[in-house]
């Protein structure tokens, strides 16, 4: 896609709008992040919409430059911070630009995400940051050797009869994040249920951010049901509160601790023909995709990469499989820093590579223009990409 220009036109929408403590979590928190630029193209990108329907007139980038007396190119620069901290999504076609609004997280959300709180550290210095947390800390009552009494819902509301309920999905809303596509794999909710003690846990109250994240660790760590429900209950504090960095911590020690069994000489590969290559990288999982691609051994910190990659970039589980698999052969066989990974990774976001197809099918693009840069000829569709040849050859198997 060409650069921003100032003839584009754009639309702002959104799915709800700023709290004052909103307004608190992005000054205090976000900005000292992102810098004073972005923030302001947030608040103004925010202030253009509409507050019945919740979507703005079109306008130019030219009109945006008028109000924040900056140029496109710079707006433009700005606005990949937004996008990247999860504040903006950016959609394009025929020269028009969506930019869609999303929420900020709440102070705890924030602080609690790991990435964000250590980034925000860098920025103010661990002082400063010490000051900031008071502004945010609510003093909870003690519970300790308290019951709870509350009332379940159905012991006071009677029970109705069946009715079709319809769903409505253009709500007022103040969700802040989708929560990252895991495909084809299956946890079994139950068994991890029955695994964590009533007494300790009622898993019934546990939310969908939380279920997300559960399944995120023990889809990247390869955690079972009960490993997990072991780290599950290691992560509660003294009030049974579970807190979701201390979680993320105890399965990356749990997998230190109790590392898979090495894999053996020869390791069959499932699917190895160019036809199903897809179907591959949709099921393999990254610590088994990169135990077959190194020597059997995966780091902790090679799967720490993973998993910020589904939480920061939000990549989809097979197109991470991808890029992983592509970055290693493009690095002779090794793992580069996952500063790298990152950029690569937002560079694929950037470009809605959002299914292994697309993944697979971008690459070819990719090595077609380097063949055409080095040898002038023209790009054709089906050019195989000389990793992925490599890829296959290597771990080639008898059907």
């Amino acid at each position: 896609m060409e650069t921003l220009r100032r003839s584009d036109t754009f639309v702002v929408s959104g799915e709800g709008l700023c709290s004052e403590i909103d307004y608190q979590v992005l000054t205090l928190l976000y900005q000292p992040i992102i810098g004073q630029k972005a923030f302001t193209i947030y608040m103004t990108l925010m202030n253009l919409m509409n507050r019945q329907d919740l979507i703005s007139d079109e306008y130019l980038h030219s009109d945006l430059e008028s109000l924040l007396d900056m140029k496109s190119s710079e707006i433009e620069r700005e606005r990949f911070k937004l996008e990247a901290i999860g504040l903006l999504i950016t959609f394009f076609a025929n020269d028009n630009f969506t930019y869609e609004i999303k929420l900020p997280l709440s102070a705890r959300s924030f602080i609690n995400d790991g990435i964000l709180g250590e980034y925000l550290i860098a920025s103010i210095t661990k002082t400063r940051f010490k000051k900031l947390l008071k502004i945010f800390k609510v003093k909870a009552p003690n519970k300790k050797q308290k019951y709870n009494i509350s009332k379940a819902f159905n012991e006071v509301f009677p029970a109705l009869e069946i009715v079709d309920s319809e769903y409505e999905g253009d709500l007022l809303s103040n969700k802040t994040k989708s929560f990252a596509n895991i495909t084809n794999y299956s946890f079994n909710w139950r068994l991890f249920s029955d695994s964590v003690p009533s007494e300790f846990y009622d898993c019934e109250n546990l939310t969908e951010a939380l279920k997300s994240k559960i399944e995120q660790l023990s889809y990247v760590y390869g955690l079972d049901e009960l490993a997990m429900a072991e780290v599950f209950l290691k992560s509660l504090d003294d009030q049974n509160v579970l807190n979701i960095e201390v979680l993320a911590k105890n399965a990356r020690s749990n997998y230190k601790v109790s590392p898979s069994d090495p894999m053996p000489e020869e390791v069959p590969v499932k699917i190895v023909n160019t036809d199903n290559i897809a179907d591959y990288f949709k099921t393999i999982t990254p610590k088994d995709l990169l135990a077959e691609l190194g020597d059997g051994l995966v780091s902790t910190a090679d799967l720490r990469h993973v998993e910020r990659l589904i939480d920061e970039v939000g990549l989809n589980s097979g197109v991470i499989n991808v890029l992983l698999a592509y970055i290693v052969k493009l690095k002779g066989n090794s793992l580069p820093s996952y500063s790298y990974i990152q950029k690569v990774g937002m560079a694929w976001k950037r470009e809605n590579i959002d299914s292994v197809e697309i993944a697979l099918d971008y690459i070819k693009h990719l090595d077609s223009i380097k063949d055409k840069s080095k040898n002038k000829k023209d790009y054709k569709s089906d050019v195989k990409p000389d990793w992925l040849e490599e890829y296959l050859k290597e771990n080639e198997v008898s059907n």
